[in-house]
């Protein structure tokens, strides 16, 4: 039988588990903030070696709060970190191999279009349209989407590894069978709607960007832990 995902006892719960464990989530948004805020500004392009101190920060970061989150000891365990990293780096990895391919589709596609030469008003109306908000969006909408299937879905393997469980990533899909939809739109609201409403919250701030970013990330976490438990109902130890 099929289990749908209860989009709204997600939340539910998640806002549960946060007033529980204001203490702990604190010292995770603590965290948060002191390595967005003294980090953030890092990537790999401008400064190597600060953008990997912050990579490396974050993937210690986000290991222990899952390990927290599912009250497992000792914090760090290195069968379990090695585990994960293997899984966090296969999975981004097919990601990214799976957006550059699509990207060199979309290109192909844009390039077999050049016999529109002699039809101008079919290009014009071509050119217009690529570069509306309309299409931005649709291309935004679509890459997000492409991101739900090919990221967030495979990452409920790497949460696994984590606390010690079988990480297989093909079986994400056959646990998330028939709720794919419900999960997009969750990570849509997470990791769309919230990373939007920090911008609109921090202005040109980078102390108030760092501040809301942290805020946001504990609670994407536990929202995403949630939907986790859902399809794994994971105990969690005392």
């Amino acid at each position: 039988m099929t289990k749908h995902l209860p989009i709204f006892s997600i939340f539910y719960h998640s806002y549960l588990h946060i007033k529980h464990h204001l203490a702990s989530l604190s010292i995770f948004f603590l965290l948060s903030f002191v390595g967005i805020y003294l980090l953030g500004g890092f990537n790999l392009m401008d400064n190597p070696l600060g953008g990997l101190i912050y990579i490396i920060y974050t993937y210690i970061f986000y290991f222990c709060f899952v390990r927290v989150y599912f009250k497992r000891r000792p914090l760090i365990k290195k069968a379990e970190f090695i585990n994960a990293l293997i899984r966090a780096i296969t999975i981004s990895l097919l990601a990214f191999a799976c957006l550059m391919f699509l990207k060199m589709l979309l290109l192909f596609g844009l390039w077999l279009l050049t016999p529109l030469e002699i039809f101008p008003h079919i290009k014009n109306f071509w050119a217009n349209f690529i570069t509306s908000q309309t299409f931005r969006y649709a291309l935004y909408g679509a890459m997000f989407l492409l991101l739900t299937v090919l990221f967030y879905i495979p990452a409920l393997a790497w949460v696994s590894a984590v606390i010690g469980r079988n990480a297989s990533i093909t079986l994400t899909f056959f646990h998330a069978k028939d709720n794919y939809w419900r999960i997009f739109f969750i990570c849509f609201i997470i990791y769309g709607l919230l990373p939007f409403a920090i911008f609109l919250l921090s202005a040109n701030s980078w102390f108030l960007r760092a501040f809301f970013s942290a805020l946001f990330t504990v609670i994407q976490c536990v929202i995403y832990l949630n939907i986790y438990e859902f399809f794994y109902k994971t105990p969690k130890r005392r």
